[in-house]
């Protein structure tokens, strides 16, 4: 008797260790929302590129559409980040938790501008086909690659997750997250050139410019970079990202070049 009593008591001080063990290891994978190059924990050989778009500091006023805003272009070049898009890329729409003042009927439709855009830009050589919509709202490696809104650390308007493998600059995965707690909106440009809501961040500027890291763009600070849609600062009603401009076309257009 006092044998199985031992036995039992080694066998649950083994249960609980590897338990324990096991919340470690899950804690551990978890991916940093800071702006860096990581190795992918769950699969070696594979490094995950996270990219942080910041809010540019302004003046909080009340929101009302406001017209003739700038839109420059800029010939500054946009460096490559190292990696590059397949010939053909699908991605996931999570419609679900599209904020009302966007609407989830909207976010496929500015998607595909957008998309289209940047695919130009690569004088076609990436193909966008849209996959079924999800429910996920979180970044992994899952062979979706979606673009929803979601909980990010407090400071970014959104995060963008490339997964690539290093040694050849392939894509693999990737994940774009939208901050649900910012004010969003989204003013048809067809309807309303050169508008957006004020007070408010237009969901088709800042999904642009994110779309440029899943081409294989880098993120620019400088001045230089201002009116470039890969400037890495995004302000309330603006709208100049959403027009490529030469020196983000042509930054994508030298990563393809040779595909």
């Amino acid at each position: 008797m006092k044998k199985v009593s031992i036995l039992l008591l080694i066998f649950s001080l083994f249960a609980f260790f590897a338990g324990r063990g096991l919340v470690i290891a899950k804690e551990k994978q978890e991916i940093p929302e800071v702006d860096g190059i990581y190795n992918d924990p769950e699969h070696p050989g594979i490094k995950v590129r996270v990219f942080v778009h910041k809010e540019k500091p302004a003046r909080s006023v009340s929101s009302s559409l406001v017209c003739g805003l700038p839109d420059p272009g800029s010939s500054a070049l946009v460096s490559a980040a190292g990696w590059h898009l397949p010939s053909s890329w699908t991605y996931n729409l999570n419609t679900s938790n599209v904020p009302s003042s966007v609407g989830s009927l909207n976010l496929p439709t500015f998607t595909n501008i957008a998309l289209t855009s940047w695919s130009g830009a690569s004088g076609n050589k990436v193909v966008f086909t849209k996959g079924v919509d999800t429910n996920t709202n979180r970044q992994a490696y899952d062979g979706r690659n979606i673009i929803a809104w979601g909980s990010t650390q407090g400071s970014a308007l959104a995060v963008t997750y490339v997964r690539y493998i290093p040694s050849t600059g392939q894509t693999v995965d990737v994940d774009t997250i939208m901050n649900k707690k910012w004010s969003w909106s989204w003013t048809n440009q067809s309807s309303n050139p050169t508008c957006a809501l004020s007070n408010t961040y237009d969901a088709q500027d800042i999904l642009t410019h994110e779309l440029g890291h899943w081409m294989g763009l880098d993120d620019e600070y400088t001045n230089s970079y201002v009116d470039n849609t890969m400037y890495g600062y995004g302000s309330k009603a603006e709208i100049k990202k959403d027009t490529l401009s030469t020196g983000d076309v042509n930054g994508v257009s030298a990563i393809y070049s040779s595909f």
